[in-house]
């Protein structure tokens, strides 16, 4: 092989097996196995993610380098042995022996360790979504590593040596298939997201395991084996990627040079921004955007300044090679003298980016760039969106107009401003400016500037700022090659001519370098196409996105303004001309608001009627803006025909321009709301995207203005999809309009929407934190769908498991698997969830497919969701948005317990946050919810006190069957608890079936004299009692709902019953006399007793009694009876407190929690609870050793008894807290000791420093004994209540300084001399500090606690009370010790009941409970509260409306609104004013209408003046009809005068006479414009070309002519990318792509092209050939090449003009200026929305008449019909009209779609219709899709290309008006 090399020649190696070199290899790898150890962090905190990466770098670099060095040394010993010059026997079994023999023992034991070290490795599980259990992943992944191994070690059976080697080569095998996995995983962005690895990491990772993996075989690669060879050098001389080729032995060992070769093409690396590189930005700036240089100096007309503008010796405009560069070969002379930025520069890295500070305009710093003006827009977006970080928008506004500054009225000027702002602030939107200080960019500034300064969102406007380079002044000062961080840029004062300063308020600069300098409008091209990219993105709008609209907003400006809206509206991009700005803008509104406006009757393709609106110029008006624009020297004398054609073809697209009056009564008055109906009504016919359009800008005042009208009428489920939207983007004013307008709930919430809600939460919420942390307390993966019972465990997991969520409870939820769901995959890891998760998949598959009617059956049917508000609300309380569940709280159910449930997550959500702004939010949540719930409560109570208290022990199925004061007490919300009727609540079971009348003493007699129970106890009636809160009247439920107002949740008729039917009924009436049944009885003796003895406050009563008894028992065992021996009152005191042991194990089993450990968590959450523990503790401690027979230990138990007794003494004090006096200090004192032991750890500090101090000083080395540790710290402590103790400071009389008297404790120590006087001010200080500062810093403590307990003393004290009286409700009757007995009943039953229900045939009955009760009219119940929860709402609405704060508001507004009138009144005046003066001055403008029209403020006053003067007309015109028939009668009797009559003049006459003069002038000026449009083909010079953003050069009318010299002309050159396919109806050769010799040879000009029978004659006569190249025979049109048409040069079209009378409805002719008027058959071009002629280009070979027939059929007539009669009638007549054809153009065709080298040429037939053939004919659209209609003709139209010109024609020659 030529290319294969031995290697031999530069790697001497012994030719050992293969197996065994790429062992030692494999034994390489082996040894720099890489070991992953993972520990845990927060994967949700990026910090830690950083630092962990950052450890874990730095280990595995420690880790590999010692990897490395150990290899180099292994690989070099063992080659020394592998390649020595006598070779021996190092394998894997003599290893060690070989070491030991050549380098000693160490060497053998450092090889022991390294085998040892080589065995430990492990596999990669981590980035596998495997959902097992760890040890079945684990053997998984481990079976993959180990099985191989264990397979080649028992097939390589020869030897241990053998066997290692072919174990080495599986390793190398193996090694790539775990390396690449990892490379692939870690930069995978949707694993590592922002931790994926870096550009460079990538790259050098990618490039190193290329090398690694190789199969081991002959032709080897060179990089396996340079590892285990000796390298001979290359020779110097040869290349670093070439070998010396050398043909050896077919034996040798061979490698391919074309596998070691270098590619010479280079990989682009792109960066990924975000990857933690502080210069990525730079980086990516520098790889990515590129400026113009001019590469060919060409002098121009000015000495030393090249034509692209710089001058000769600037060498930041030109390249290095400007002024060296030779001739290009074919080019000639005449295209060097005429510089093209395309071809004269070059582009480079960009110099000029980073930051820009304007100084001296309070430091704004912006974002800049210089880029090239061909930087493709995908790259310009990446640049905006992820390097500059900048929000995708929601709108886009392109402002343009005047480039100079001009003068706008104060109150314009400051609407414009407000509007502006508030549109970009409101939606989103971009501005996008030409960036420049000047003119409408320095408003849009001044705007954003004022916007910035008063607002208080940290939003910034997004203002764009998109200007030529070669313009800017002080651009020097932008330009560095690292980038400017920041640069500081000057605004001053001189400002040259042909620059302009960057406004200083601007965000981003974008400015566009083409090569050249002081050229203005070349940044247009580029903007166009970067708007054009922009509104190709998508909205951040989830599935509803729709494309980012744009808009124009148009600001005075000059004819390049009127261009710009031209190509915008032609666009279909909507545009405001804001009048009263001046010019363009002005120009385009009066023509706008007096062209007649007329509507068109046509048909679509499917022959649907359509109306289309258009706008059209009469002659006058077009006159009378011809001469506006001339007076106010609008633009040169010989483009005013241009920007006419601009204007007209604008007010073809009238329905995309809207007009801001911001001094209209009628329109917009804020210049946002001008902007979004413009947008709007440029999508009229969408309604859906307009939606979109109002949901992505959030204006709910669009959306009810503009979509959601009272003609409207929205279908079922239509809005379904942009509701979840809504909700998702927590829209919450669009979800309550979608609501009102027919969206049901229980059909738009299905299962897999609200799963989508929970799973599309931001991964940064507070919701996805608290869901990771619950699942990495459960090891579950991080990263999973979440599920309906995700969401059950995580509301379980925050309010506790007494509350029990239907999505746990009820199957059809908590099988539910989201991934299979969502996605279409599996991940069930409970096989018995399998089958229902693939039913339920299924069943959503057949609704995605079923028919839209289909779907709404089936869901009607079966709603996925009882309650959809509930789970919507539960939903938008876990995501903390607030307003959203407030709306679905006002079309839920249970008001009461809907808030409380929301208090409840919300207040436990606080406890588990640290975001401090958060933390806050949530805190006033959740006081709002609590606020709303005691609201409802509130208004259920002052309606109805026992129904309102049925909502408080109601079972709330859908609430975790739970209770509202359950709930309640769980928050710790004590507010709602010590709500009047939660208290009377308490009061009415704590007494049980007794009234509030049995005081304390009857009661208390009652219990001592047992028998007087029946006559001294008082009973509630029985619908008092247990009935009561069950019952009602249809009446009074009936007034309440009629005296409310219109409700969300509509009128309810509710009628609650008795839940007893079997009881008695008694007739009873209500208030308004309507009889009622009630359910009456009295109570037996037996039930008095039992009723007496059950109630809580007896209950108490007795454990009050007994737990006295108790404590004299137990006083007196510890005072006189605790001997040796056990006595018979110590058992029964054993006996007592066992009984109560047995009591707190009942009270831990009947907690409302559902398991023990949270049985048990909520048993010590009781402080109480903690001290009964502690008391039984200490009995049982103290009794055990009062059970050893030893003194010293009955001593020890005496002292425990007598610390427990002191526990139950303190246990008394639970008994105070149902004192409304005594309870609230208890929680005083509890929060008192909580200081308390905060304080003393402070204190301690101060103790124990002076404590050792002090001792030290004045005892210095004492031995440290627990009598010392006793006399350190005893004195320092009793200093601080004021025993000072100087004795021991000062010394004892008789202490002594001799060590063996005091350490016998005979005598004192004496302290030091030093202490004497040092201790005493040391102690001094520390008084101070102690005893004044902290206990005065305690007492503090103590009395803010007071106050703030004693502030709110009901609020505790009512809380408490709830806890007790739930205490004893649950407590048997029985008091301790006879509580046993009901004990040990208890424990019989509820074993019985666990055998019954065992065998399945037992239904035990259900437990009283008066704090949870089930009604059977439940239901109504319900429906009440909802009705009085809507009342709340209502009346809080009005309460809200009649606060001050409203009203101030109301009245400001109306205040800025009558300013605003008065301002507006009085500029009115004072135009008016001038307007009459000027016309007393100068009469004949009174006349002038522009004058008049064009002045807003004029038109009231001189509207009057007119109506004055035409009432004084016509009543002389009566006057004078009266004398001439005065003057006729006296002539008839001869009484006349002997003189003539003189003449009188008939002013309507004249004025008749003038307006007809005046008509005939504008409509010669029309056709004088139309014919000179014509010669200087205007529309072959419109910008931009049709279909693309392509802009043609400028050429002014003078310079079209080609022999007029033109030497700036430089024409772009473009062809269509359709022709690329070469059509058949098109050249298939490019002339500007083959040699000049060439192309006089391939096509034939200016004669027959008989190849492809293609007529390349003219009608103009023959066409001059530039190199090979027809020419235009006009001139100039702006653009090379070919365009979109086909051929070169002339392109033949047929246009066929059918005509017709018009007719009034009485049958004659209709007649205008003496000559009748016609009608055309016309077709609506799709692309430009123009009317046009149906005709079409030639076909190759086909006649004229022919080409006619056909087109005319397609376009105009659609399909002639379905009946086949009537098509073949249609067929005839047509033919008859056609044969009848005349010829009146054929030449030169002005169209839009010409080029300097194609253009078209027409030939125009006339078919006049003078039978009325066509009359009864139906037009329809072609297969194009144009609509077709009779258009009548007139010069106002505006016709496509030179199609009004040939109806000029047609209309001369039928002698027609036009």
């Amino acid at each position: 092989m030529d290319n294969d090399v031995t290697l031999q020649e530069y790697f001497p190696i012994n030719r050992k097996p293969a197996n065994s070199r790429c062992g030692y290899l494999g034994t390489v790898i082996i040894t720099s196995v890489v070991i992953f150890k993972s520990r845990h962090i927060d994967r949700t905190d990026k910090e830690s993610v950083r630092e962990a990466t950052m450890y874990n770098a730095i280990e595995s670099a420690i880790a590999l380098f010692v990897s490395f060095v150990i290899n180099l040394f292994v690989v070099a010993v063992f080659a020394a042995a592998f390649n020595g010059p006598q070779y021996s026997d190092a394998g894997f079994s003599q290893a060690g022996t070989w070491l030991y023999e050549k380098y000693g023992l160490s060497m053998k034991i450092i090889w022991g360790i390294g085998l040892l070290a080589a065995g430990q490795s492990s596999t990669i599980t981590g980035f596998l979504n495997i959902k097992w259990a760890k040890w079945k992943r684990v053997l998984l992944t481990r079976s993959i590593a180990i099985v191989p191994a264990i397979v080649v070690a028992l097939a390589a059976t020869d030897g241990l040596d053998n066997m290692n080697n072919w174990l080495n080569v599986l390793q190398s095998v193996q090694l790539p298939f775990a390396l690449l996995p990892i490379l692939h995983f870690t930069n995978t962005s949707r694993i590592m997201g922002e931790f994926k690895n870096g550009s460079s990491s990538r790259n050098n990772r990618r490039d190193s395991i290329l090398e690694t993996g190789k199969p081991c075989r002959k032709e080897t690669r060179l990089y396996f084996l340079t590892m285990a060879a000796k390298v001979v050098p290359i020779e110097s001389d040869k290349p670093r990627d070439m070998l010396h080729p050398q043909q050896l032995g077919k034996n040798d060992l061979k490698v391919s040079t074309a596998s070691i070769q270098h590619h010479d093409e280079a990989v682009e690396v792109q960066l990924d921004y975000g990857s933690g590189n502080g210069n990525s930005e730079i980086t990516w700036i520098k790889n990515h955007i590129k400026m113009r240089k001019c590469s060919y100096y060409m002098p121009s007309l000015e000495n030393n300044i090249c034509q692209c503008g710089y001058d000769k010796e600037d060498k930041n405009g030109h390249d290095q090679n400007a002024f060296s560069r030779p001739k290009r070969e074919g080019e000639s002379i005449a295209t060097r003298l005429k510089w093209d930025f395309q071809k004269h520069t070059v582009a480079v890295p960009t110099d000029a980016f980073g930051e820009i500070e304007f100084v001296g305009f309070g430091g704004n710093i912006g974002k800049f760039v210089r880029v090239d003006r061909q930087t493709d827009m995908p790259t310009m977006l990446k640049l905006m969106m992820n390097v500059w970080g900048m929000e995708k928008p929601n709108l886009l506004i392109s402002v343009t107009g005047g480039a100079k500054n001009f003068n706008m009225k104060p109150r314009l000027r400051d609407v414009f401003r407000r509007g502006l702002m508030k549109a970009a602030h409101s939606t989103g939107a971009w501005i996008i400016t030409g960036g420049t200080h000047a003119g409408v960019m320095k408003h849009v500034g001044e705007a954003v500037k004022d916007y910035g300064l008063t607002t208080t969102n940290q939003k910034p406007v997004v203002a764009i700022g998109i200007a030529p380079w070669g313009v800017i002044q002080n651009r020097d000062a932008l330009t560095n090659e690292k980038g400017a961080w920041p640069a500081g840029y000057r605004i001053e004062e001189n400002l040259n001519s042909k620059e302009s300063f960057l406004d200083p308020n601007h965000s981003h600069f974008i400015l566009v370098d083409n090569g050249t300098q002081h050229k203005f409008a070349t940044e247009i091209p580029f903007r166009a196409e970067l708007e054009r990219e922009i509104s190709e993105m998508q909205t951040d709008t989830g599935d509803d996105a729709v494309s980012v609209p744009i808009v124009i907003l148009v600001l005075e400006g000059g004819p390049g303004t009127l261009e710009t809206v031209q190509n915008a509206l032609m666009q279909n991009t909507p545009a405001v001309i804001v009048k009263g700005s001046g010019r363009a803008a002005d120009i385009l509104s009066y023509a706008f608001k007096y062209a007649e406006t007329v509507e068109v009757d046509a048909k679509d393709k499917q022959g649907i009627a359509i109306k289309i609106t258009e706008k059209h110029l009469s002659p006058s008006l077009e006159a009378e803006i011809h001469k506006q624009m001339k007076d106010i020297k609008f633009c040169p004398d010989q483009d005013i025909d241009v920007n006419m054609q601009r204007i007209k073809d604008c007010l073809a697209k009238s329905e995309l321009i809207h007009i801001f009056e911001w001094d209209s009564g009628t329109g917009a008055r804020d210049i946002d709301v001008a902007m979004l109906k413009a947008l709007l009504k440029a999508n009229k016919n969408h309604v859906m995207d307009q939606l979109k359009l109002a949901l992505a800008w959030n204006r709910i005042d669009i959306a009810k203005s503009e979509i959601f009208t009272d003609d409207k009428r929205w279908t079922t489920g239509i809005l379904d999809d942009i509701m979840l939207s809504a909700i998702q983007l927590n829209r919450v004013n669009f979800v309550e309009l979608f609501l009102d307008n027919g969206v049901s709930l229980k059909e738009f919430l299905t299962i897999k929407r609200l799963l989508l809600l929970y799973n599309n939460v931001s991964s940064r919420s507070l919701l996805k934190i608290l869901f990771k942390k619950m699942w990495q307390k459960k090891n579950e993966v991080s990263d999973k769908k979440i599920t309906l019972k995700d969401v059950g465990l995580l509301i379980q997991d925050l309010l506790g498991d007494y509350y029990v969520p239907h999505y746990i409870s009820d199957e059809r939820y908590a099988s539910i698997d989201a991934e299979l769901y969502l996605n279409g995959v599996r991940s069930c890891k409970d096989k018995k969830w399998v089958k229902k998760g693939l039913a339920l998949a299924a069943q959503a598959f057949t609704e995605s497919i079923l028919p839209s009617d289909s779907k709404q059956v089936a869901r009607k049917k079966v709603p996925d969701f009882d309650d959809p508000a509930q789970e919507l609300f539960i939903w938008s309380v876990l995501t903390t948005r607030q307003e959203m569940a407030k709306l679905f709280w006002l079309h839920g159910k249970d008001a009461i317990a809907g808030a409380l449930v929301a208090n409840a997550l919300l207040h436990a959500m606080s406890d588990r946050t640290d975001d401090t702004e958060l933390l806050v939010q949530i805190k006033a949540n959740t006081s709002e919810f609590m606020n709303l719930s005691i609201g409802v409560l509130k208004e259920c109570y002052s309606t109805d006190e026992i129904k309102a208290q049925c909502l408080l022990i109601r079972e709330l199925p859908q609430w975790g069957a739970t209770t509202c004061i359950l709930i309640a007490v769980k928050a710790d919300n004590k507010r709602f608890i010590s709500q009047t009727a939660c208290q009377d609540l308490f009061n009415s079971i704590w007494m049980g079936d007794m009234t509030q009348e049995n005081g304390t003493v009857r009661l208390l007699i009652c219990i001592a004299i047992p028998p007087l129970i029946p006559l001294l106890a008082k009973y509630k009636e029985k619908e008092e009692g247990e009935l009561a809160l069950a019952q009602t009247t249809r009446s009074s439920v009936e007034f309440q709902m009629k005296s409310k107002p219109p409700l969300l949740r509509g009128r309810t008729n509710v009628s609650l019953k008795a839940s007893h039917p079997s009881l008695p009924e008694q007739e009873t009436k209500d208030d308004s006399g309507n009889e009622t049944k009630v359910n009456v009885k009295n109570f037996s003796i037996w039930e008095k007793f039992s009723s007496f003895y059950q109630a809580p406050v007896v209950i108490f009563f007795h454990n009050v009694i007994s737990y006295m008894v108790f404590l004299g028992l137990y006083s007196y065992i510890l005072i006189s009876k605790l001997g040796p021996n056990l006595s018979p009152e110590e058992i029964v005191l054993i006996v007592w407190v066992f009984t109560n042991f047995t009591e707190e194990i009942r009270q831990i089993s009947t907690t409302a929690s559902m398991t023990l450990k949270t049985k048990l968590l909520s048993y010590i959450t009781d402080g109480w609870n903690i001290l009964d523990v502690i008391t039984i503790s200490l009995f049982v401690i103290g009794m055990i050793l009062r059970s050893i027979d030893n003194s010293e230990t009955l001593e020890a138990a005496r002292i425990i008894l007598a610390v427990n007794l002191i526990a139950f003494f303190v246990r008394l004090l639970h008994i105070f807290s149902v004192h409304k006096e005594l309870g609230p200090k208890l929680v005083m004192i509890f929060r008192m000791v909580r200081n308390l032991t905060s304080f003393v750890v402070i204190l301690l500090v101060f103790i124990v420093s002076y404590a050792i101090a002090s001792y030290a000083i004045l005892y210095p080395n004492s031995e440290l004994n627990l009598d010392t540790l006793v006399a350190i710290f005893r004195r320092p402590y009793w200093n601080i209540y004021g025993e000072l103790m100087l004795d021991e400071v000062e010394g004892y009389p008789n202490c002594t300084t001799n060590e063996t008297l005091f350490d016998d404790d005979n005598y004192h120590r004496c302290p030091t001399k030093s202490g004497k006087y040092f201790v005493p001010v040391l102690m001094g200080v520390y008084v101070l500090m102690c005893n004044i500062l902290l206990l005065n810093l305690l007492i503090a403590m103590f009395s803010y606690t007071f106050q703030m307990v004693q502030e709110n003393t009901d609020m505790h004290w009512y809380f408490q009370r709830y806890s007790l009286i739930h205490e004893y409700y649950s407590r048997p009757f029985l008091a301790p010790p006879l509580i046993l007995i009901v004990h040990i009943y208890q424990l019989i039953r509820a074993i019985v009941r666990k055998c019954r229900h065992c065998t399945k045939r037992y239904s035990p009955p259900p437990r009283r409970n008066a704090f949870l009760k089930h009604f059977a009219n439940a239901r109504e119940l319900r429906q009440w509260e909802d009705v009085i929860a809507d009342s709340f709402h209502h009346k809080r609405d009005i309460t809200e409306q009649e606060s001050t704060d409203n009203r101030l508001r109301t009245t400001g507004s109306r205040l800025d609104q009558l300013v605003n009138k008065i301002d507006e009144l009085q500029e009115q005046q004072l135009a008016g004013n001038v307007t009459v003066e000027d016309s007393k001055s100068n009469p004949s403008q009174t006349g002038s209408l522009s004058e008049q029209k064009s002045n807003p403020g004029a038109e009231p006053v001189l509207t009057n003046l007119e109506k004055k003067m035409e009432n004084m007309e016509k009543q002389l015109h009566s006057t004078l009809g009266v004398l001439q028939w005065i003057v006729k009668s006296l002539n008839e009797h001869q009484l006349g005068s002997k003189w003539a009559v003189p003449e009188v003049t008939d002013v309507r006459v004249e004025e008749k006479k003038q307006e007809e003069k005046k008509a005939a002038e504008a409509r010669a000026l029309v056709y004088h414009m139309l014919e000179g449009q014509v010669k200087v083909h205007t529309r072959s010079r419109t910008s931009p070309y049709p279909g693309t953003n392509i802009h043609r050069f400028e050429v002014p009318n003078d310079k079209v002519p080609w022999d007029v010299e033109f030497l700036g002309y430089d024409p772009p050159s473009y062809i269509s990318p359709e022709l690329s396919d070469n059509p058949n109806w098109a050249d298939r050769v490019d002339l500007y792509q083959i040699p000049v010799v060439q192309r006089s040879i391939v096509l034939k000009f200016n004669s027959v092209d008989l190849v492809t029978k293609t007529s390349r004659v003219s009608y103009a006569g023959n066409y001059h050939l530039q190199n090979g190249i027809p020419m235009n025979p006009i001139g100039r049109t702006g653009l090379m090449n070919r365009g979109s048409l086909g051929r070169w040069g002339p392109n033949h079209a047929v246009d066929p003009v059918i005509t017709r009378w018009k007719y009034h409805e009485t049958g004659q002719k209709m007649m205008e200026d003496g000559k009748p008027v016609f009608e055309f058959v016309s077709v609506r071009r799709l692309d430009s929305g123009l009317w046009a002629l149906p005709g079409s280009i030639l076909a190759p070979g086909r006649l004229p008449t022919e080409n006619l027939k056909i087109k005319f059929s397609e376009e105009a007539l659609g399909a002639l019909g379905e009946d086949r009669r009537q098509k073949k009638k249609i067929k005839k007549e047509m033919e008859k009209l056609l044969r009848k054809g005349e010829l009146i153009y054929q030449g030169y065709a002005d169209d839009p779609r010409n080029t300097d080298n194609a253009w078209l040429e027409s030939t125009v037939y006339l078919y006049q219709d003078e039978k009325d053939i066509l009359r009864h004919f139906s037009l329809t659209a072609g297969a194009a899709g144009h609509p077709a209609t009779w258009l009548t003709a007139s010069s106002k139209l505006s016709l496509y290309g030179a199609h009004s010109y040939f109806l000029k024609l047609t209309a001369e020659k039928l002698g027609a008006s036009f």
